[in-house]
């Protein structure tokens, strides 16, 4: 009767942590959706910036480019960690 009630304590105790890790997962991805989609809002607002002062008459130099670079590296350092890509895999 022990060995029994500790191998139903054990799978209830594996389930519990299976759903844990899919809830932290699942809210994980999300959030990373978001911060994508706020990425493509900003960098659509500063790409009209840009423009709208090139066709002012202001500069040609694209510096839209920079925010556009390094927003784009957290997002994509948003994207390895939503998914685990920094976890070793065996």
């Amino acid at each position: 009767m022990n060995d029994a009630f500790e191998r139903a304590t054990e799978r209830a105790e594996t389930e519990a942590r299976r759903r844990r890790r899919e809830r932290r997962t699942h809210g994980q991805r999300k959030g990373f959706r978001i911060h994508a989609t706020a990425f493509v809002a900003g960098q659509i607002l500063i790409f009209a910036a840009w423009l709208l002062q090139w066709q002012m008459g202001g500069t040609s130099y694209p510096w839209f480019l920079y925010p556009l670079l390094g927003w784009g590296i957290g997002l994509a350092a948003h994207y390895a960690a939503a998914h685990d890509s920094f976890k070793r895999r065996h």
